[in-house]
């Protein structure tokens, strides 16, 4: 009996310490004390963590973290430190932006905030975001600390722009994931997407705290979003751990394409993912084969036969890729049925044995694309916040998609000299267990990506092989 209880206490000591691993901790910046939220998320005030800068409340908001900020009107790099990781274990930290002219300027900043004096990503809110009203912005990096802590700095680029911050998240991620990130290595996201889906999904649901915007068919004509049929889906087979909720769903249609990716002009190395499930249980006279290029270089090494009720996943990484790049889908001669697509994830690669920009003191903006520096464009933008009115919705400006088959795209180009571009805005519901959320189309698509953060819903108080396939272009 004795060694049974000795048992039962070992089995409750590492469900506690896994949890905490999960989610190491979570800084609401310009505040104090303690506070658990929604979904069981506890939120420490940034005492303790930062000596400069000061505190301010955002009148006439409520909802917690985005109800306060820290803002530094002085100095040149502004510093959070001791922020306790697992040495070498690979962590996703996100920093969120909440500006809500909280200074009364109507003059929304641009700053570069550096994680761990290495990995450099910048901020830049825009005056159309602003206008469009709530709007909240976020940057994240994934990387393995050479410490058991870190630091997260805010560089001021701009003499009349005071740099700010609403919260600091830190994740723990499993050691088989993002396998080809390397030691001196940040992955900074560029773009997350769940196709098919219609809300953002985030924490809980994502354990490692990653946001999957949500992408639809909603605006094309040609393009379908699917649901799987599947009792559920074993990613078992697949390092990075997508949630089973993404592959759930799934955006289909022929001539699939995306672009308008959230990548600067000048483009860096970057590191893509792409995940894909079956959503049909196939009859044997029924296939589904393609294969996806980054512009010119293949994702994987042979054709993606999604899988009936498991996940596959497929990896490239160190291809230069710029706003103007494209994921073309293209199906094989043998498949009648046309191609599809799950989740997506898209990375800056930032290497801070190479990049010059990275660190904690520095003065301009590294412009060399190669890190973090890179300009993101208006993607990684969650919008809406919760004032005392009550009103908890999140407008999500939504990537665009065009659907459209090779031939008919070709029709619509003579007729018309180019794609039409439809723009549509989402409310997200914002749940408990769910983040930001995105649509995505069928056929030939086109899409806003994230921003340089990201979108977010809710932050209120409230019989085959799987593939699993790393490409890696030297």
């Amino acid at each position: 009996m004795m060694a049974l209880f000795h048992l039962i206490t070992l089995f409750f000591l590492s469900a506690v310490v896994h949890t905490l691993a999960e989610n190491i901790i979570s800084i609401d910046c310009g505040t104090t004390g303690s506070y658990v939220d929604s979904n069981n998320v506890t939120w420490v005030g940034d005492k303790g963590f930062v000596t400069t800068g000061e505190p301010m409340k955002i009148p006439d908001m409520v909802t917690k973290p985005t109800n306060t900020l820290r803002y530094f009107p002085t100095g040149q790099t502004n510093c959070y430190t001791n922020i306790q990781v697992t040495k070498d274990q690979k962590t996703l930290v996100r920093t969120k932006f909440y500006y809500e002219n909280y200074d009364g300027k109507f003059a929304p900043p641009s700053f570069d905030v550096v994680y761990d004096g290495k990995h450099r990503d910048s901020v830049e809110i825009t005056e159309s975001l602003l206008n469009d009203g709530e709007t909240l912005y976020f940057s994240e990096v994934i990387f393995a600390p050479a410490n058991e802590t870190i630091s997260v700095c805010l560089l001021r680029t701009s003499p009349s722009d005071n740099p700010f911050i609403s919260s600091i998240e830190v994740y723990s991620l499993d050691a088989g994931m993002y396998a080809d990130l390397g030691p001196n290595e940040g992955f900074i996201l560029r773009e997350r997407d769940a196709y098919g889906a219609k809300e953002t999904i985030s924490y809980p649901l994502d354990p490692y705290g990653r946001i999957w915007l949500p992408l639809g068919a909603e605006t094309s004509l040609t393009l379908t979003d699917l649901s799987t049929s599947a009792p559920s889906i074993d990613i078992t087979g697949v390092s990075n751990k997508p949630p089973e909720i993404v592959m759930s769903k799934a955006l289909s249609g022929d001539g699939l394409i995306l672009s308008d990716l959230a990548l600067p002009l000048t483009g860096p190395p970057v590191y893509l993912a792409l995940y894909f499930s079956e959503p049909q249980s196939l009859s044997r006279t029924q296939r589904r084969s393609f294969n996806v290029f980054l512009d010119n270089t293949q994702v994987g090494s042979r054709p993606i036969v999604p899988v009936f009720g498991k996940a596959t996943q497929v990896v490239l990484r160190d291809v230069v890729a710029t706003s103007a790049s494209q994921i073309v889908f293209q199906s094989t001669s043998d498949s009648d049925l046309p191609p599809i697509i799950n989740g997506l994830e898209l990375y800056s690669i930032s290497d801070s044995s190479r990049d010059s920009g990275g660190g904690g003191g520095g003065g301009g903006k590294d412009d060399s694309g190669g890190s973090g520096g890179a300009k993101p464009r208006a993607n990684n933008v969650v919008e809406g916040g919760t004032k005392n009115n009550g009103g908890d919705k999140k407008k999500n400006k939504l990537p665009l998609i065009l659907g459209v088959t090779f031939a008919s795209a070709f029709a619509i180009l003579a007729s018309t000299f180019g794609a039409i571009f439809l723009k549509k805005r989402k409310n997200a519901k914002p749940q408990s267990n769910t983040i930001p959320t995105t649509s995505a189309g069928h056929g030939i698509g086109t899409r806003m990506s994230p921003l340089f953060g990201q979108q977010f819903a809710s932050d209120t108080n409230d019989s085959h092989v799987v593939q699993d396939e790393t490409h890696s272009h030297e």
